[in-house]
C-alpha cells in the first residue's frame, strides 16, 4: 500500500509539473494533415481569419513559454516594423500568440498568409524607421522633426547640424543609414530629402517637392567644408575624382 501511495504522490507531482511548468513542444496536425509546432499536450480545434486555434489543459504560464518556443523554431524575419516568424511548410507568417480561458486553455496563433517580408531587403529595413517621403506632413513642426532626428533647415539655416554631422560619420565610416533633411519656408515644409548609404555602396536620394517624388543614385557623397565654416552637401554620379559636384544642399549654422 506504501508503494502504490508513494506512486500515486510521484505521479501527482509530475503531472502538477506538466501543468505548470514550461515543457517541451511538440508537432500537432489538423484534419487536413498540415502540421504545427505547439506547446507539450496542445491539440488542434480550427482555424479561421483570426488565428489557428488550439487548446490545452496545461496552465496558461507554461503555455505562454513553450508556444514562444514554439514560434522561434520558424524562420524569423522583420520588415515593416514588425517581427514574423514563417511556416514554409504551411506558407504562413505567424505575427504572436494568445492564451484565453480558464481550466482548459485556448492557444491563438495569429498569421498573416504567404511570407510577410517577401522581397524585403536590409535597404528597406534602414530607411523603414522614416517612413514614405511623400507621407511627410508639410506642417510638421520644427520641433517634432528635430525630435524624430530629421536635419532640420530653416530658410537657410541649419537648427541642429550635429545631426548631419552624426550622420555624415556614418556613412564615411560605411555604415548603412539613413537621413532626412527637411527644408522649411517660414513654417512649411519646402522640400524633403532623403539620403540612404545602400548595401550596394550607392547613394539613394530620394526628393519630394510640391507633391513630386524623384529618386536617383549616386556614386558619391561629400560634404566640402568652405571658409565660414559651412558646409557643401555634393553628390557625384561616378568615383572619378575629377567630376564636377552636383550640389544637393548646404549646412550652415
Amino acid at each position: 500500500m506504501k508503494f502504490i501511495a508513494k506512486r500515486e504522490i510521484i505521479g501527482l507531482v509530475v503531472l502538477i509539473a506538466l501543468y505548470f511548468m514550461p515543457f517541451i513542444t511538440v508537432e500537432t496536425k489538423d484534419d487536413k494533415g498540415h502540421t504545427f509546432r505547439v506547446p507539450f499536450g496542445t491539440t488542434y480545434v480550427n482555424q479561421d481569419a483570426e488565428g489557428i486555434h488550439f487548446r490545452s489543459p496545461r496552465s496558461a504560464y507554461s503555455l505562454g513559454k513553450d508556444a514562444e518556443n514554439a514560434l522561434h523554431s520558424y524562420e524569423e524575419k522583420s520588415c515593416y516594423g514588425n517581427k514574423y516568424f514563417y511556416d514554409k511548410e504551411n506558407d504562413v507568417s505567424y505575427t504572436d500568440f494568445i492564451i484565453d480561458g480558464m481550466l482548459m486553455h485556448s492557444l491563438t496563433y495569429r498569421y498573416e498568409k504567404g511570407n510577410a517580408c517577401e522581397g524585403w531587403t536590409y535597404d528597406d529595413e534602414v530607411a523603414w524607421p522614416f517612413g514614405k517621403i511623400e507621407e511627410v506632413d508639410d506642417s510638421i513642426t520644427k520641433d517634432i522633426a528635430m525630435e524624430k532626428g530629421w536635419v532640420v533647415i530653416v530658410d537657410g539655416k541649419t537648427l541642429n547640424v550635429p545631426a548631419y554631422n552624426d550622420f555624415s560619420r556614418m556613412i564615411k565610416q560605411g555604415v548603412y543609414s539613413c537621413q532626412r533633411i527637411v527644408f522649411y519656408e517660414g513654417t512649411k515644409v519646402k522640400e524633403v530629402i532623403d539620403i540612404q548609404l545602400l548595401e550596394s555602396g550607392k547613394f539613394k536620394i530620394t526628393t519630394c517637392k510640391n507633391g513630386v517624388v524623384e529618386t536617383k543614385e549616386y556614386a558619391r557623397v561629400s560634404d566640402n567644408e568652405l571658409e565660414d565654416g559651412s558646409k557643401e552637401v555634393n553628390v557625384y554620379e561616378s568615383a572619378y575624382a575629377t567630376e564636377k559636384p552636383t550640389l544637393l544642399f548646404v549646412v550652415r549654422s
